[in-house]
């Protein structure tokens, strides 16, 4: 709010230059209406000198408080920018997260396939040896039998 604009004075008549003769003559009139008008004057300047300081401080005032409520309008859309890239910051890191978390487990996934393979096929291929292994054992077996028999005899 701006300082209110002045208010015009009272405008003073001119000031009577005739005698007065008796209570309530024309110029006894015009001398108390003039000195009512010289009174209602000085009320309206002792007003303003009284206000007018006022109406400025309030007027100050109310320019700060504009000013603060740009600023707290400047902060809360800094807190809300801050708030949504904090927030699309940890969507990322979360993502981020679940990326390396599945391909830890595809991974262990993989390894686990391939072991499992492995064994898979060493167990075929010993199946498949099996009879070899046992020939190959019994043969053995009866070689060192030989052998105890021919130490003894």
């Amino acid at each position: 709010m701006q300082v209110a604009a002045q208010q015009p004075f009272t405008p003073l008549p001119l000031k009577p230059n005739c005698m007065v003769w008796y209570a309530g003559d024309p110029c006894d009139e015009l001398i108390q209406q003039y000195n009512q008008a010289v009174a209602q004057r000085q009320r309206q300047e002792w007003q303003i000198d009284v206000t007018a300081p006022l109406q400025r401080q309030i007027a100050d005032q109310q320019k700060q408080i504009a000013d603060q409520q740009g600023q707290i309008k400047a902060l809360q859309v800094k807190i809300e920018s801050q708030t949504m890239e904090g927030l699309q910051s940890e969507a990322r890191n979360q993502a981020l997260l679940n990326g390396i978390g599945a391909g830890l487990g595809a991974g262990l996934a993989f390894v686990v396939a391939v072991a499992g393979f492995r064994r898979l096929a060493r167990n075929a291929t010993a199946s498949m040896r099996e009879p070899e292994r046992a020939a190959s054992a019994h043969q053995s077996w009866h070689e060192s039998d030989r052998e105890a028999i021919d130490l003894r005899g």
